[in-house]
């Protein structure tokens, strides 16, 4: 990614949100269904790749910096997860959302994108005139000029059609969820994991 290109944020939290409301897809993923909203946030921050959160730092960094992101109103919360005393349930969400990529839901989303476009060229056809075609009949000085509907051309356009109308429903959702995928400025992105690796540091001296 170029230096002053936005950032993508897979499943980004928003502030007083749930993940889960945010992210109907979360919500159907065993691992995160009893989190609550603060232990779901911390393993977005420890584990997703597309987090604030250096993934090149060291665990215990990592720990500390989502903890003082996190836990802010919890003092002994912040403490325990900031030592590693993380329940298992909490880890298990950490290494789900390790598994993750925003690269590849990035492209999957450009893929809908374009492959919506297409099919909006491919209906915008006038069946009355664009299935047309004009035949010669006979030879010479006597051959005439007849202009007919291809039927089984449009008829494959008819049967094509269908199917697509039929896909509009899923691709629209998926259109509308953005595969958990969207875009945060580089500058905002920057003074986020400014504020949490200065919470760290804050926490450290405590």
């Amino acid at each position: 990614m170029l230096e002053n290109e936005d950032k993508i944020l897979l499943f980004g939290p928003k502030s007083g949100k749930s993940l889960l409301r945010l992210y109907p897809e979360l919500s159907n993923e065993p691992d995160f269904k009893e989190l609550s909203q603060e232990d779901l946030n911390f393993a977005w921050y420890v584990g997703n790749p597309s987090s604030p959160i250096d993934q090149e730092w060291e665990d215990q960094v990592k720990l500390r910096t989502a903890a003082a992101t996190c836990f802010k109103n919890n003092e002994l919360k912040r403490r325990e997860y900031s030592s590693g005393q993380i329940p298992e349930h909490v880890k298990r969400a950490i290494e789900r959302m390790k598994t993750y990529s925003p690269d590849a839901r990035m492209l999957a989303k450009k893929m809908v994108q374009d492959t919506f476009e297409r099919y909006q060229k491919l209906l915008n056809v006038n069946v009355e005139k664009d299935f047309l075609v004009t035949k010669k009949i006979g030879k010479g000085d006597s051959a005439e000029e007849i202009t007919e509907m291809d039927w089984t051309g449009r008829k494959s356009y008819v049967d094509s059609a269908s199917k697509i109308i039929a896909e509009l429903p899923l691709m629209i959702k998926q259109l509308e969820e953005g595969f958990g995928i969207t875009q945060s400025k580089k500058g905002k992105e920057e003074q986020l994991g400014k504020r949490a690796i200065d919470r760290y540091h804050q926490q450290s001296k405590e």
